[in-house]
């Protein structure tokens, strides 16, 4: 008996142990389809996301240490670094709200 697991009908994952084990072996083999290639995609952005997150608040560190408290090339960096992190945590509700990631993990 197989059992689904998933939202997305593109993205669902089979388990069936009613597979004959090969020879020599005493187990069954328990199969699971792979991903699709859009969740590499989705792990992809979300990796380069956070990248440029910790990016941002470093940038911002070295303008607080250069500029010494003038200018507000600081405040812009902060903001900056607030706004990507608004966007992946965006991306990835609407990624789940789609069926491309699910709570297992990208």
């Amino acid at each position: 008996m197989a059992a689904t697991v998933g939202i997305h009908a593109g993205w669902r994952r089979r388990w069936s142990n009613a597979v004959p084990p090969p020879a020599g072996k005493s187990k069954a083999i328990t199969r699971c389809y792979t991903r699709p290639p859009s969740a590499e995609a989705t792990r992809i952005i979300v990796i380069v996301a956070l990248i440029a997150v910790v990016g941002a608040l470093f940038t911002a560190l070295v303008f607080l240490y250069r500029d010494r408290g003038h200018g507000n090339r600081v405040v812009i960096a902060l903001a900056i670094r607030v706004l990507l992190s608004m966007a992946l945590i965006a991306f990835l509700v609407f990624s789940w709200w789609m069926g491309w990631i699910s709570p297992e993990g990208l």
